[in-house]
């Protein structure tokens, strides 16, 4: 009952108590209306409650917006994507400088560094249509989306890189898909103008093909359970470039799972006739709170010229990880994420490392991010955020590559402000600081140096045009 007068409008609560009222008054009193006359009072009594609100009304109902599309058939074909512009400062030269993971240490090279970049463009394609005729209430969806971060060799002739290329068909409460899309782990992103989105630093999880299901369980109106299963490609970034290695793929494809629980739904409410632009809905995203693990296996060959041996050796890639989302208010949100696990580099941990091919084993490694995110109007937003990645020092040798380069730590902290001038202009500024650490395995000598720590000042802007 709560609940449903939570979501009323706030006048049409006040209609029902004066109603109440005055039908009490008038029995206290011992005064009875005819029909007639009461169903005059009623209808002037609405009349009144309308130009009362009418007259408060400050907030102009929403527009439902329109989009360029067009028909095949019975399908909705929809473009969309942005245009984007980055340009960015580094006072210790990051990877791969237009976009940061880490910083170099001064000891491999010592610059700074200035990029203008618009690689990050984006593109797709999203179609929508009825689904199986003996599946009530399906839909079908697809979607094809690329970038212009792939493989270039001049700066302003970039290569194409396919970043989703799906279809999926169900209702609300299960969908089947199959194609690439955001895996099944680690869901959230932190709110960065930086295009890896945390990547290497705390956020794992990255694109990759898939067989996936997803079942979601209604519990309540304020709270439902989602139940996620995919059957993914397995990524290998390891022992490239090393003639002594090979890494490929292992014996059955990556599991991912996730369950997770969202409530609270209208959970946190406003005042419509006390405050602003956010008011113009009641309703806020729930809570919600998810588990997710991955587990796989690599097979590594070990060569002449390998340190540890020649052989033949699988290692396993697990993890087990941790999402938060929690809409305080219209304005404020927190997110986080934590993981834990063993060669992470295909889910973007590990600082991008997940098998030591020196010590011919798994890294282990730990991290996660926490940030806030602040509406002051609709157009004005904060973002503050904390990430880091920590793999365990022991475990990290001479790093997956044939230098013997590794980094055992890497965090940053970064805030930005982001201004909206239209619905689809946006234009963002950037602060980061970031540190990582370095060694240097020398096969020869059986000997770690300990290199200076990348550390960094960066400071990005971007303006983005989004259709």
């Amino acid at each position: 009952m709560n609940r449903m007068f939570n979501n009323a409008p706030a006048m049409t609560i006040a209609a029902i108590a004066g109603i109440l009222f005055l039908c009490g008054f008038a029995i206290a009193q011992e005064q009875y209306m005819t029909k007639a006359e009461f169903d005059k009072f009623l209808q002037q009594y609405r009349q009144d409650v309308f130009a009362q609100e009418q007259s408060r009304q400050v907030i102009p109902a929403p527009q439902e917006e329109k989009k360029l599309a067009w028909k095949k058939g019975q399908f909705t074909i929809t473009p969309y994507g942005y245009v984007n512009l980055s340009a960015s400062y580094d006072s210790q030269k990051a990877l791969n400088g237009d976009y940061c993971a880490f910083i170099n240490s001064p000891d491999l090279e010592d610059a700074s560094d200035f990029q203008v970049d618009a690689k990050s463009s984006r593109f797709g394609v999203f179609l929508d249509g009825p689904g199986i005729p003996t599946w009530s209430g399906s839909k079908i969806n697809a979607a094809y989306e690329f970038d212009f971060q792939g493989a270039w060799t001049v700066r302003n002739r970039p290569g194409f890189m396919m970043r989703k290329a799906y279809v999926s068909v169900g209702d609300k409460y299960t969908k089947f898909l199959a194609g690439q899309d955001w895996e099944v782990i680690s869901p959230l992103f932190p709110k960065t103008l930086n295009y890896t989105a945390g990547a290497a630093v705390g956020n794992n999880g990255y694109r990759r093909a898939m067989l996936k299901v997803d079942r979601r369980f209604y519990l309540s109106n304020a709270d439902d359970l989602l139940f996620q299963f995919a059957l993914t490609d397995n990524i290998i970034r390891d022992a490239a470039g090393v003639n002594w290695c090979t890494a490929s793929m292992g014996n059955y494809p990556v599991l991912q799972g996730r369950i997770a629980y969202a409530f609270g739904n209208n959970r946190y409410e406003f005042n419509p006739n006390s405050c602003d632009v956010f008011c113009s809905s009641n309703k806020l995203d729930p809570i919600t709170i998810g588990v997710s693990a991955h587990f796989g296996e690599q097979r590594f060959d070990y060569g002449l010229g390998s340190p540890g041996g020649v052989g033949r050796k699988y290692h396993k890639t697990w993890s087990i990880n941790g999402d938060l989302d929690v809409p305080f208010s219209k304005r404020l949100r927190l997110q986080a994420e934590y993981f834990f696990g063993d060669n992470l580099s295909g889910v973007e941990g590990g600082i991008m490392q997940g098998v030591d091919i020196y010590l011919q084993r798994v890294i282990t490694g730990q991290g996660g991010w926490i940030g806030l995110q602040y509406f002051w109007t609709d157009k004005l937003q904060n973002n503050v955020c904390f990430s880091i990645d920590d793999p365990v020092n022991k475990d990290v040798l001479g790093g997956s590559t044939p230098n013997g380069l590794a980094r055992n730590y890497n965090h940053c902290f970064f805030v930005n402000v982001m201004y909206n001038w239209t619905a689809m202009l946006m234009t963002g500024v950037e602060l980061s600081f970031w540190r990582t650490h370095w060694q240097q395995y020398n096969a020869a000598t059986d000997t770690v140096r300990t290199l200076r720590p990348g550390e960094a000042t960066r400071v990005e802007f971007v303006t983005r045009f989004t259709f």
